[in-house]
């Protein structure tokens, strides 16, 4: 395989692996979201920090802490700002509310081209600005018609549009900036913990299966992310655009045909909407691509 197509292939396998995960949580319905979150962001930690000290790169992140000060601390505020998705996420699935999930990071991409724009200066082309706007028509079509503002979807899509930005922000190797994010909320999350099986809300150890499932959350949550950090360095942003509806789209079926959840009238029009507008970005993204290409070849 070229390097761009091990790119592309590591790119689709996180993307498939993210969007099977509804399956995995609700492996674990006799435990509480809020506890599943808390053996996820240990296990995680103590994933990553072996793996780190396993490739030698212990040495990075103690250097990059030491000499960037401010942006660990971004690190660190990026880190509970993570596990807010995290738990989000965790709490929807098991609440019976995956499509609402699908729904956030559906629109995910469309939120981060208007933090471009927002943060980072970015200019939005005309067909960008009306996929936002036909996304954004398509959320206050659900609030007027069933008067609910469908707060898990955009709880989800800002927290990783704004999470996505603080990673653009800083520039460093992503296992060491994995560490140094799961580490800082690790502490917290382990005194939680204790705090939960002490006040009896808790009794781990549970069944070994159980256990080994808590134990498995940290490779289910590292895996995929240094597989994505993998293809972000090998192939065009272009293709991951693409690869990245994947996920979503998997949440979408197995929360209609797996776990049979209502899809009202309204919310197809919801979706409808969003598809839209991924349809209208997405063209856009590929005639600006051909557009590059063709003056590149030219010059």
């Amino acid at each position: 395989m070229t390097i761009p197509q091990k790119g592309a292939a590591a790119a689709l396998l996180s993307y498939l692996w993210w969007g099977s995960m509804p399956l995995y949580w609700k492996t674990l319905l006799s435990v509480s979201s809020f506890e599943i979150l808390g053996h996820r962001v240990v296990w995680s930690a103590v994933f990553t920090l072996a793996l780190i000290i396993l490739t030698g790169q212990g040495g990075k992140a103690v250097a990059f802490a030491a000499k960037n000060r401010q942006k660990t601390l971004w690190l660190f505020l990026g880190g509970y700002l993570i596990t807010l998705n995290w738990g989000l996420y965790i709490w929807a699935v098991n609440a019976g509310r995956i499509l609402e999930t699908s729904l956030g990071y559906y629109i995910n991409p469309l939120v981060s081209m208007l933090f471009g724009m927002l943060f980072f200066g970015e200019r939005l082309r005309r067909a960008q600005k009306l996929a936002i706007a036909v996304a954004a028509a398509g959320v206050c079509i659900q609030i007027i018609t069933i008067r609910e503002i469908p707060l898990v979807s955009l709880g989800l899509a800002l927290s990783f549009g704004l999470y996505g930005a603080m990673k653009k922000a800083i520039s460093i190797e992503p296992a060491v900036a994995l560490v140094i994010e799961t580490l800082s909320v690790a502490p917290a999350a382990l005194a939680y913990l204790c705090w939960l099986q002490h006040t009896g809300a808790a009794h781990f150890p549970y069944a070994l299966t159980t256990d080994l499932l808590l134990a498995g959350t940290g490779v289910m949550t590292s895996v995929p992310l240094l597989l994505f950090a993998y293809a972000a360095q090998r192939i065009k942003l272009t293709t991951i655009g693409f690869i990245q509806y994947v996920s979503p789209t998997m949440t979408f079926l197995i929360g209609t045909f797996i776990y049979h959840e209502p899809l009202s009238i309204y919310r197809i029009i919801t979706f409808a909407c969003i598809w839209s507008a991924l349809a209208v970005y997405s063209a856009d993204t590929l005639i600006e691509a051909g557009r590059e290409r063709r003056t590149q070849e030219y010059i």
